[in-house]
């Protein structure tokens, strides 16, 4: 089920998790039987729609060859890619948070930045990609409940919100909320830079085009050294943030 890597994802996360593996695995089993029917029905509604998609796109432009060799098989093609973009749709992000560590005396901002994405224009069903950077900063007047979480979490975290379709600008907004929600820091701040395909390959043709977008909280929206140091780290700094 290459098609839906997210719940492969879930499935060996939670199996190693299992206090009783052979309980846990009874059901799964039935539980991916359910979810493996459901996902090949959607592949094949979705292709049937691709392959009226070329027929109108035949329709348009008769110079179209259906019988092209390369065409065969593509409407299938097209479902599984989808699926497989879209994948975010079926993942928990609070699953993604599951295991945290004591942030103990650390009271500095933690960064991780140049996360390589890459996500699908809700309004055209073009892919966007590029770079986004994630930091936050531990609260640590909570004591034993001040968390942080492991680094390949925000890289996760972040595939999450892009596996869907989406605009970049809620893309931004939704992993800010996610660490903010998750981990209650004293703040996070994230920014997203992002080559559009709708905006590269047509209407205006702009490919080198970048839009850069931001998302807030806590002490990183009051304090101006905070924010600069983060855009300082992450090679953006900028003065209008």
């Amino acid at each position: 089920m290459a098609f839906e890597s997210s719940f492969n994802k879930d499935f060996a996360r939670n199996l190693a998790r299992a206090k009783n593996p052979e309980e846990f695995l009874d059901a799964e089993l039935i539980r991916f039987k359910k979810q493996a029917l459901t996902l090949n029905l959607a592949r094949q509604t979705m292709a049937e729609g691709y392959q009226k998609v070329l027929e109108g796109l035949k329709m348009a432009y008769p110079g179209l060859d259906m019988d092209d060799k390369n065409l065969a098989g593509t409407p299938n093609r097209m479902a599984r890619a989808l699926l497989e973009v879209c994948s975010g749709l079926g993942t928990d992000e609070k699953e993604i948070f599951s295991t945290t560590f004591p942030a103990e005396k650390y009271d500095d901002v933690i960064i991780l930045k140049d996360i390589d994405y890459t996500s699908l224009c809700s309004h055209h069903f073009f892919p966007f990609k590029g770079k986004a950077h994630v930091g936050y900063l531990p609260d640590t007047s909570k004591g034993e409940e001040s968390r942080v979480v492991g680094l390949s979490k925000l890289a996760h975290i972040v595939d999450c919100h892009a596996q869907r379709p989406q605009l970049q600008e809620r893309l931004c907004h939704s992993i800010m909320t996610s660490i903010r929600d998750e981990l209650k820091p004293a703040g996070v701040m994230v920014v997203i830079e992002g080559s559009h395909g709708c905006l590269t390959c047509r209407s205006a043709k702009k490919a080198s085009a970048t839009m850069i977008t931001s998302a807030l909280d806590g002490k990183f929206k009051v304090d101006s050294k905070l924010r600069s140091e983060f855009l300082s780290l992450i090679g953006l700094q900028r003065q209008s943030f």
